[in-house]
């Protein structure tokens, strides 16, 4: 596959390059690439062991890399731990969205960073505000105090966007989010990426099902056995 560049201006908000990871007895990545720009979906293609759990990984501070680099908005940086990747902007969403029953919508969408009081106490009122007016964004009809015990998978998947979007997240990782969701909610999905790339998010976006991917993406990137094959346009394919 040959590269098909981006138009010079466009610089990636996310770049890797000469990344490389190995585990007792298996090398998982081989100094793969992978750029990430302002407004574009980016599909990550790859049958399952191409490394792609690693990679999302290494961008989410859970694994660090054994070589390679690591640059956002062309300064080179490292992602010591889940905290950092989400400092510096970059955040996940997986199959199975990591939240927590037990706690509200506005309480996981502010997990960990609540407005607070002068008194260093939760602001409840202001994080509820906050929390409906970031699920007003993205167009989520759902109550800030419900228990998310309470909510469907889909429902799930928009609070945890809005997680996202309350760390002002420049990359959004969405890994196999449409596994669990019906026809109409994928729709909605999609809808949502539209909304995400006109704010200029950098999307990275796993899928195996090359009708979404043709959907979808703007461009491509391909792994395959922890090697990247290439990456393109999808306009080009």
């Amino acid at each position: 596959m040959t590269a098909a560049p981006p138009p010079p201006a466009m610089q990636p908000v996310l770049r890797l390059s000469g990344i490389s990871k190995s585990f007792p007895g298996v090398r998982a990545l081989t100094e793969v690439a992978l750029d990430l720009f302002p407004g574009q979906v980016t599909a990550l293609i790859g049958e399952n062991g191409a490394g792609k759990s690693t990679i999302v990984k290494i961008l989410t501070g859970i694994y660090q890399p054994d070589a390679g680099r690591i640059e956002v908005n062309g300064v080179d940086t490292r992602f010591p731990s889940a905290v950092a990747a989400a400092r510096a902007g970059v955040t996940a969403i997986h199959q199975e969205t990591v939240l927590f029953d037990d706690l509200s919508v506005a309480e996981n969408i502010f997990l960990g960073h609540a407005p607070r009081t002068r008194l260093g106490l939760i602001d409840w009122p202001v994080m509820e505000a906050q929390a409906r007016d970031l699920l007003a964004r993205i167009g989520a009809d759902l109550n800030p105090r419900s228990v998310l015990r309470d909510l469907g998978i889909a429902s799930k998947h928009l609070v945890a966007i809005a997680r996202a979007l309350s760390i002002d997240a420049q990359v959004v990782i969405m890994d196999e989010p449409t596994a669990a969701l019906s026809h109409k909610e994928i729709h909605e999905l999609y809808e949502l990426v539209e909304r995400l790339k006109a704010e200029g998010k950098a999307i990275l976006f796993i899928s195996h099902k090359f009708d979404e991917i043709f959907r979808i993406a703007d461009r491509y990137t391909v792994f395959r056995d922890g090697q990247f094959i290439g990456a393109g346009a999808m306009a080009d394919v």
